[in-house]
């Protein structure tokens, strides 16, 4: 299990779904939602964990680390910005 966490596969998947995130974000009727601002860190966290595979940074505190904040930062805008239109 160790080996597996290390190799980075578990975030590998969870960029994927950030991706899927992503394509969510862009279409037509959640355009208004969200902000250049969120989508921009939700593929950037995106890219950065798939990435983490193949340039083996998981194994690393410092890239986990990394990881964590982009997708944590990007989870706070998006929530940020849905907030902010339900009050609208």
């Amino acid at each position: 299990m160790n080996d597996w966490l290390a190799a980075g596969y578990p975030y590998e998947l969870a960029g994927f779904l950030y991706y899927v995130f992503f394509l969510m974000m862009n279409r037509k009727r959640y355009a208004a939602v969200y902000t250049k601002r969120s989508r921009l860190l939700v593929v950037i966290a995106a890219i950065v964990m798939v990435g983490s595979v193949p340039f083996h940074y998981a194994g690393t505190f410092l890239g986990v680390a990394a990881m964590f904040a982009l997708a944590i930062s990007a989870l706070i805008s998006t929530i940020a910005d849905t907030l902010k239109n339900r009050r609208a």
